[in-house]
Protein backbone atom coordinates (compact mmCIF):
# COMPACT_ATOMS: atom_id res chain seq x y z
CA UNK A 1 0.00 0.00 0.00
CA UNK A 2 1.46 3.45 -1.02
CA UNK A 3 2.37 5.85 1.41
CA UNK A 4 -0.42 9.03 1.79
CA UNK A 5 0.21 12.34 1.69
CA UNK A 6 -0.92 14.26 4.42
CA UNK A 7 -3.68 16.87 3.66
CA UNK A 8 -1.54 19.98 1.97
CA UNK A 9 1.10 18.53 2.33
CA UNK A 10 2.93 20.54 -0.50
CA UNK A 11 1.20 23.57 0.83
CA UNK A 12 2.78 22.90 4.59
CA UNK A 13 5.85 22.60 2.73
CA UNK A 14 6.23 26.07 0.99
CA UNK A 15 4.82 27.78 4.02
CA UNK A 16 8.20 26.10 5.68
CA UNK A 17 10.40 26.59 3.43
CA UNK A 18 9.65 30.49 3.36
CA UNK A 19 9.39 30.95 6.74
CA UNK A 20 13.26 28.97 7.06
CA UNK A 21 14.33 31.21 3.81
CA UNK A 22 13.13 34.43 6.00
CA UNK A 23 15.33 33.65 8.66
CA UNK A 24 18.59 32.86 6.42
CA UNK A 25 19.82 36.48 8.45
CA UNK A 26 18.84 35.69 11.39
CA UNK A 27 20.10 33.64 14.45
CA UNK A 28 22.87 32.22 11.85
CA UNK A 29 19.89 30.61 9.88
CA UNK A 30 18.22 28.13 12.50
CA UNK A 31 14.66 28.27 14.19
CA UNK A 32 13.29 26.05 16.31
CA UNK A 33 10.50 23.59 15.17
CA UNK A 34 8.03 25.79 17.78
CA UNK A 35 9.09 28.95 15.99
CA UNK A 36 8.31 27.89 12.34
CA UNK A 37 4.85 26.51 14.34
CA UNK A 38 4.21 29.90 15.16
CA UNK A 39 5.25 31.98 11.96
CA UNK A 40 3.15 29.45 10.14
CA UNK A 41 0.06 29.15 11.78
CA UNK A 42 0.27 25.28 11.75
CA UNK A 43 0.68 22.85 14.86
CA UNK A 44 3.92 21.66 16.02
CA UNK A 45 3.77 18.14 15.54
CA UNK A 46 2.61 19.14 11.43
CA UNK A 47 5.68 21.37 11.12
CA UNK A 48 8.43 18.60 12.83
CA UNK A 49 6.57 15.33 10.93
CA UNK A 50 6.64 17.36 7.25
CA UNK A 51 10.64 17.89 8.14
CA UNK A 52 11.28 14.63 9.08
CA UNK A 53 9.58 13.10 5.77
CA UNK A 54 9.66 15.29 3.21
CA UNK A 55 12.83 18.18 3.76
CA UNK A 56 15.39 16.65 5.16
CA UNK A 57 17.11 16.83 2.35
CA UNK A 58 16.95 20.85 2.45
CA UNK A 59 17.30 21.59 5.83
CA UNK A 60 19.90 20.82 8.65
CA UNK A 61 18.32 19.31 11.49
CA UNK A 62 20.34 19.76 14.61
CA UNK A 63 18.98 18.17 18.18
CA UNK A 64 22.08 19.92 20.45
CA UNK A 65 23.05 17.08 22.75
CA UNK A 66 23.77 19.01 25.62
CA UNK A 67 19.66 20.06 25.92
CA UNK A 68 19.14 16.20 25.46
CA UNK A 69 20.75 15.57 28.18
CA UNK A 70 18.63 17.88 30.34
CA UNK A 71 15.73 16.32 28.83
CA UNK A 72 14.35 18.66 26.21
CA UNK A 73 13.71 17.52 22.66
CA UNK A 74 14.20 20.61 20.37
CA UNK A 75 14.98 20.73 16.82
CA UNK A 76 17.13 23.66 15.20
CA UNK A 77 16.34 23.78 11.69
CA UNK A 78 18.39 25.91 8.90
CA UNK A 79 18.13 25.55 5.11
CA UNK A 80 21.21 23.51 3.10
CA UNK A 81 21.35 25.87 0.51
CA UNK A 82 19.73 29.45 1.26
CA UNK A 83 19.74 30.39 -2.42
CA UNK A 84 17.04 27.58 -3.47
CA UNK A 85 13.81 28.92 -4.71
CA UNK A 86 10.26 28.31 -4.04
CA UNK A 87 10.25 26.51 -7.33
CA UNK A 88 13.00 24.43 -7.44
CA UNK A 89 11.25 22.86 -3.67
CA UNK A 90 8.22 22.46 -5.68
CA UNK A 91 10.49 20.33 -8.58
CA UNK A 92 12.37 18.62 -5.89
CA UNK A 93 8.61 17.62 -4.28
CA UNK A 94 7.51 16.57 -8.09
CA UNK A 95 10.40 14.42 -8.52
CA UNK A 96 10.63 12.58 -5.00
CA UNK A 97 6.66 11.44 -5.87
CA UNK A 98 7.93 10.08 -8.78
CA UNK A 99 10.80 8.22 -7.08
CA UNK A 100 9.02 7.36 -3.81
CA UNK A 101 5.05 6.57 -4.64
Amino acid sequence: MAKKAYRNTSVNIVKIFKVLKQATGEQEGFLTVSEIARRTNMHKWTVSRTLDLYMGAIVDLVQPPELEALGMQVKLVKLNNPDLTPEQVISYLKMRSKINP
